[in-house]
């Protein structure tokens, strides 16, 4: 066979196989997240702001892990506030302090952001991991839709290059994301908060009972100070909100010293910086009913903190 003629059919079969790569990723970027990043909570997030939110209107953010992500419900707050009428939940499944620190960096794609949430509590703290390969300026430009046809085009490429990693997401991600009563649920609501409709036999027996170690990392409290003095330096109000703990759990001795340290430690640093702290452990005092395990509200359980919290930043924004 000539050089040309393997050549010719060589270029022709690498043009099918990509042809038929990014025909295949177009149709997977339709119904699942595109592996925009490492983790799935964070590309299903990107994603859905991408499809449903208008960037240029948000006016509040909340960010947390999975805390913030199912114990506020965004369309709630919306509700209970005056003042926050346009939120985006950009929380991420377990997301550290110092992973929330680079979530944090997006918030430049959201020119009328007025105030952020940081929802958490001290079982965040124990890590100081980071993502890793993160490109803020890239992820802002995607879920702005200013990535112009080559740069997308390259992305679902790359998003799809590994097939096997695709099907293996679309399968997984009725099963696994798809039930509110699974604490991997990936059901957004209109601002992207998850309420969980975790009751009953559904709850998870060591996850109801044994409380979280006392562990807090020092690098994860410096992280919230230095978040917290970057939103003062750009005239955003920060607000942390401390989230309930189950009251079987917390009135037990190192349970309660960890919540009482985590709080005074959070509200020494954030106050130092013009934020606010409030601490929806103290102030509510919910029962059982509202908790889908140790430290994550049900689905009624994130309506009455996502109203305490609107009430809360009314009076504090007159």
């Amino acid at each position: 066979m000539k050089s040309k003629t393997y050549l010719k059919i060589l270029f022709v079969i690498l043009g099918t196989i990509l042809a038929m790569t990014i025909v295949y990723a177009v149709d997977f970027s339709k119904k699942y997240p595109l592996a925009v990043t490492n983790r799935i909570s964070f590309d299903a997030k990107l994603k859905f702001i991408r499809e449903h939110i208008d960037p240029d209107a948000v006016d509040t953010i909340i960010v947390g892990s999975s805390i913030g992500l199912n114990n506020i419900q965004g369309a709630y707050l919306e509700k209970a506030s005056k003042k926050c009428q346009n939120v985006l939940n950009l929380s991420v499944y377990e997301a550290t302090p110092l992973q929330i620190e680079q979530l944090l960096e997006l918030t430049d794609a959201f020119p009328h952001l007025k105030r952020i949430i940081y929802s958490a509590q001290y079982s965040d703290f124990p890590h100081a991991k980071t993502f890793k390969d993160y490109d803020p300026k890239f992820l802002i430009k995607y879920i702005r839709k200013e990535l112009n046809p080559i740069e997308y085009q390259a992305l679902l490429f790359r998003s799809c290059q590994d097939l096997e990693f695709c099907i293996k997401r679309e399968k997984e991600w009725k099963k696994k994301h798809g039930m509110n009563n699974k604490f991997t649920y990936l059901g957004f609501d209109s601002t992207g908060s998850v309420p969980l409709h975790i009751y009953g036999k559904d709850i998870i027996g060591h996850r109801w009972r044994n409380p979280h170690p006392g562990i807090m990392n020092p690098k994860s409290f410096a992280a919230v100070d230095r978040m917290s003095e970057r939103a003062q330096k750009r005239g955003i109000q920060f607000y942390f909100v401390q989230q309930p703990y189950r009251q079987p759990l917390a009135i037990r001795e190192g349970v309660k010293n960890a919540l009482n340290y985590f709080a005074k430690s959070i509200n020494d640093i954030v106050t130092k910086h013009g934020g606010k702290f409030l601490s929806l452990h103290e102030k509510l005092q919910l029962s059982d009913k509202y908790f889908s395990d140790r430290s994550h509200l049900n689905d009624q359980g994130s309506i009455i903190g996502a109203e305490a919290i609107g009430k809360f930043i009314d009076e504090n924004e007159k």
